[in-house]
């Protein structure tokens, strides 16, 4: 749904009494571009040519799918589909976006403006995959069912849902990745939800922005794999022209959090710490021991995604709430 027929459908409600609040809700949807599933892909590829060109500061809606493609909804679905790997093996993202404004040495921030569940996704479990190593013999999938802001899985549980964009970010001067990275990549990271704000390296002409594999809710750890779900993901895309971080910050009403990733959980800590540790030297004009001495009094640290995950290592933030720094990083 592009945005010319968005506004026509908004125009047409317009001096209606009841029209108030359902105009709100519709302005609320809107975005200036929208690419669907047709260009999702693999890989953070400078190589992938652009499914969209915008400028900098618009907004775009993408549709995306869930981690196995649409394809898995029983464990039959499942076997086959690890059988024969169709897709290689990675998730499906959508994109990429190319921003005029965006150079190399700049930064993209993305705005995480809504994000919609499809209605149905599928929940796995079982041996060597994540936290679990032989405990569990067998493979078990739940569908997962989400209306109504609930997440019903099939063997019964029934929670809020909580949507997290996993997999996001730009694409590297180095060759494709699909891993998490400093411009991004398979975060698996639950800070990044609707609300929030990320901010990304720019390593190439136009950042080559995509995003996809939505969990429909995620605990720290991603102790076992997250409820896979498709999504439609409402963004804005907006250019700094300075290098603002070395590694993803999100930022929320909460706090500023850095992402890193390493082959440990304590190594990503350790260079989320000290990437942390910089940028508040840099804003708040301390030296490192300080820096590092305010963050042991009032740091928070989480594992995004721990375990056994094949060739994606574990995922770690280090954050520091607001009431300690406002603002940590310069670009408005």
């Amino acid at each position: 749904m592009g945005a010319n027929y968005q506004k026509r459908v908004l125009n047409n409600f317009v001096g209606q009494a009841w029209a108030p609040g359902v105009i709100q809700n519709l302005q609320k949807n809107m975005t200036d571009y929208s690419i669907d599933s047709s260009h999702c892909h693999l890989w953070f590829d400078k190589s992938i040519p652009p499914a969209l060109s915008m400028d900098s500061g618009q907004t775009v809606s993408f549709k995306t799918l869930d981690a196995c493609w649409g394809e898995v909804r029983c464990i039959e679905d499942f076997h086959r589909y690890r059988r024969n790997n169709p897709h290689g093996g990675s998730n499906p993202i959508t994109g990429p976006v190319y921003i005029h404004q965006a150079v190399p040495g700049g930064t993209l921030i993305v705005d995480v403006n809504q994000i919609d569940l499809d209605s149905t996704g599928f929940q796995l479990i079982g041996p060597h995959r994540a936290m679990i190593q032989d405990e569990i013999t067998d493979w078990t999938l739940h569908q997962v069912h989400a209306h109504n802001g609930r997440v019903r899985l099939s063997n019964g549980l029934d929670l809020p849902a909580d949507p997290v964009i996993g997999q996001l970010g730009t694409a590297p001067a180095v060759p494709r990745v699909s891993y998490a990275n400093p411009c991004g990549g398979n975060l698996d990271c639950p800070l990044v939800r609707t609300g929030a704000k990320v901010y990304f390296p720019i390593e190439v002409p136009g950042a080559l922005f995509s995003v996809g594999d939505v969990h429909a809710r995620q605990g720290d750890g991603e102790i076992v794999g997250a409820p896979e779900i498709g999504a439609t993901v409402a963004l804005r895309l907006t250019c700094a022209k300075q290098r603002l971080a070395n590694w993803p910050v999100v930022e929320d009403s909460d706090g500023w959090h850095v992402i890193s990733a390493a082959p440990t959980e304590s190594e990503a800590i350790r260079l989320a710490v000290f990437e942390l540790s910089r940028l508040i030297q840099a804003k708040e004009n301390r030296s490192m021991a300080d820096a590092m001495i305010l963050l042991t009094m009032t740091a928070r640290i989480r594992c995004a995604r721990s375990g056994r995950w094949g060739d994606q290592g574990p995922v770690a933030s280090v954050s520091i709430p607001k009431q300690f720094v406002p603002e940590l990083l310069p670009w408005r």
